[in-house]
């Protein structure tokens, strides 16, 4: 009997100290979800910050290049920073 509970004790500390390493792994990437919000805040509060700035701007530019030029240039933007994204993505 006393075989058996020594595999069982050795057990138990086999699964404590693998509790142990996947808290550890899930510490750290909770580090990496912090660190990833924390970027993300702040370009939400730049973003609010600026959205004043940036939609007197796109007015002024809507203006003075046309809306259908506008359209256009915001589509094409919007074509180079989806392949930009990817690219990104493919390279990491």
């Amino acid at each position: 009997m006393s075989t058996h509970l020594e595999q069982l004790a050795a057990r138990r500390r086999l699964l404590q100290a693998q509790c142990a390493r996947q808290r550890g792994d899930i510490g750290e990437i909770q580090a990496e979800i912090d660190a990833g919000a924390v970027r993300a805040d702040r370009i939400v509060a730049l973003v609010r910050r600026l959205s004043p700035l940036l939609l007197v701007a796109g007015v002024a530019a809507a203006v003075a290049i046309g809306p259908g030029r506008m359209l256009g240039l915001a589509r094409q933007g919007l074509t180079v920073v989806l392949f930009a994204d990817r690219a990104v993505r493919l390279l990491r």
